[in-house]
């Protein structure tokens, strides 16, 4: 296995944590009060756990980049709306990751 694929495999499972990770979050709704806040924020966290795998599985398909940017921003913006710190952390490394694997092998 070439130094890209290996890269390209641990920033898609490390991708794969972080999404699982925030979808978990996101299917806590049981306790407490259910309101309206609460189903819109499990919503919108649902919506990034699945971007950030599908991110995940454009870096492991070859699109290091593009894989790499979109688990970027949806980590910093998880980050932001306070969903899941340690799922949106992931995410920001496993883009870092996938961005490195697209540089890796050049000369």
């Amino acid at each position: 296995m070439t130094e890209k694929r290996v890269l390209a495999l641990l920033a898609m499972l490390i991708g794969l944590i972080a999404g699982l990770l925030i979808l978990v979050n996101a299917l806590d709704l049981g306790r407490g009060n259910l309101d309206l806040n609460r189903i819109l924020n499990a919503g919108v966290a649902a919506l990034l756990g699945i971007a950030i795998l599908v991110g995940s599985l454009l870096i492991y398909r070859g699109k290091y980049s593009s894989g790499g940017i979109i688990n970027i921003i949806l980590g910093i913006v998880t980050i932001l709306l306070s969903l899941s710190t340690t799922g949106a952390i992931l995410a920001i490394v496993s883009g870092v990751v996938g961005l490195v694997a697209s540089e890796a092998g050049r000369p």
